[in-house]
């Protein structure tokens, strides 16, 4: 980790959450691991509201929507290539972007269909109406000045007015500017996963708390328990 983004991570998460972040990288070698808080949020009752300090303007793209533009635009942002861009929108999802005075600044992405993955081998299961908000990105020099919960609300308007009524998403316990977001809007957490993967047996553990895990997540194993072979 270079020393700008150190200061970047301490200015935003603090000492506590730079310490922890350290140790799970060392022992990245060993052991992996990840907490969510998951996010079930039902957008036909209400809508979130912007917090920025500036007016934001709001974009959604689909795939179809000049594709090799758009792959550009979001690379050279500097968060994701090109080529990861091209697969997610041949997935299938959209993209919201947001521009302050037309200077695109950030991205949130769109999944409107199960095989999302959280991490680990284990994928969202996304039903009729539900869409999952992910992959949020807000460039460092415009952090702190509203742009994700632009975003966000521009999300789901987008989505409430296409008859959408749920969305999905999941919070690293560990980033705590969209965790605060989330407390903002006073979003209700539905529930609690933790991951770890032990490298040198290549072996998965997975937890939930509040909701089963089965009933919003996937996972080889699992679904070959329900397709078995004949």
């Amino acid at each position: 980790m270079d020393l700008g983004r150190f200061r970047e991570l301490l200015r935003w998460r603090g000492p506590w959450i730079v310490f922890v972040l350290a140790v799970r990288e060392i022992l990245k070698p060993l052991v992996y691991w990840h907490v969510w808080d998951i996010f079930d949020t039902d957008i036909s009752q209400r809508v979130p509201q912007p917090c920025a300090k500036d007016e934001v303007k709001v974009k959604i793209y689909a795939p179809d929507d000049s594709l090799v533009i758009l792959q550009e635009q979001i690379s050279s942002l500097g968060e994701l290539e090109a080529a990861e861009v091209g697969r997610r929108f041949a997935r299938g999802d959209w993209i919201a972007i947001a521009f302050l005075k037309e200077q695109p600044v950030g991205y949130m992405w769109i999944a409107l269909s199960s095989g999302l993955e959280l991490a680990f081998g284990t994928y969202w299961i996304v039903r009729s109406r539900e869409a999952v908000k992910y992959g949020s990105f807000v460039l460092p020099a415009f952090r702190g000045l509203g742009i994700h919960s632009c975003l966000n609300s521009g999300v789901c308007s987008y989505l409430c007015e296409r008859g959408f009524i749920r969305t999905l998403s999941s919070v690293s316990i560990l980033n705590t500017q969209s965790m605060s977001l989330a407390e903002h809007n006073n979003a209700t957490i539905a529930m609690t996963v933790f991951m770890a993967r032990v490298r040198r047996v290549d072996w998965t553990f997975r937890k939930s708390f509040r909701a089963p895990l089965q009933s919003r997540f996937t996972w080889p194993q699992r679904a070959a328990a329900f397709h078995p072979r004949r």
